[in-house]
Formats: structure tokens, C-alpha cells, sequence
């Protein structure tokens, strides 16, 4: 399954997600590259996020930035099977970090979706 960051958070490290992610979304397809209205369109739920629902923090060597736990959305948008969680800033229409959903869960519109906390790890390099 497909994982992928915007040149921007690699380019400036996980700190731009915190600071310019604004939504974090339940897709049921993703391949790489895809662009924002490609995720958008896949949008199954999808949750407010604020730089506050994140945390940095330094695990060993590493950079590492966590999402908030218990952030929830009270009624899908949209009926289907979970494949990725993305991180998007609709302000910039940028997709900024795509991870796979492991559960592949069958979401229904109208019921509510909780999202799990996930880490970025930027390493050290070696």
C-alpha cells in the first residue's frame, strides 16, 4: 500500500504538516502522486485538524510528528472500503502526507468513523 509526503514536508520536515494541515481524510483509493482532487473525490470521512492535534517529539535519533487520539467524525461522508488516511491543507489544495489505513474497514455514510493516532518518522540519515 501506497505511503506519500508532499515535496514540502520533505523538503521543510514534518513541522509543515503541523502547520498546515487542516483536515485529515479516510480515502478508499490512493496511488501515488494522486492529486488533491484525485483525494478528494475518494474522500470517505474526513476530520478538522488544527497544528494543536499534533505533536513533535524526538524518538532515538529521529524526528517524529503524532496525530491527536479520539479525533472522530459523527457521520461519514460517503460509503465504502477505508484504503489510506491523507493529510491535506484545502486552503493550498495540497495533499501533504498519505498513509495506509491497515483495517480495511467498510465505512457506511451517516455513521460516525474514529481516527486512529499515527506518527510520521523523518529519520536521521545515514
Amino acid at each position: 500500500m501506497a505511503k506519500w509526503a508532499h515535496s514540502d514536508v520533505l523538503d521543510q520536515g514534518p513541522n509543515y504538516v503541523k502547520t498546515n494541515c487542516n483536515k485529515m481524510v479516510v480515502i478508499s483509493s490512493y496511488t501515488v502522486g494522486d492529486s488533491y482532487a484525485t483525494v478528494i473525490a475518494a474522500l470517505l470521512a474526513e476530520v478538522t485538524m488544527a497544528s494543536t492535534d499534533f505533536t513533535l517529539a524526538t524518538s532515538g535519533s529521529n524526528r517524529t510528528l503524532t496525530t491527536a487520539a479520539g479525533k472522530s467524525d459523527t457521520a461519514a461522508n460517503a460509503t465504502g472500503v477505508a484504503s489510506h488516511i491523507a493529510f491535506v491543507d484545502t486552503v493550498a489544495s495540497k495533499v501533504l502526507w498519505v498513509t495506509p489505513e491497515t483495517s480495511g474497514q467498510t465505512l457506511t455514510a451517516g455513521n460516525p468513523v474514529n481516527f486512529p493516532s499515527l506518527v510520521y518518522t523523518a529519520p536521521q540519515p545515514v
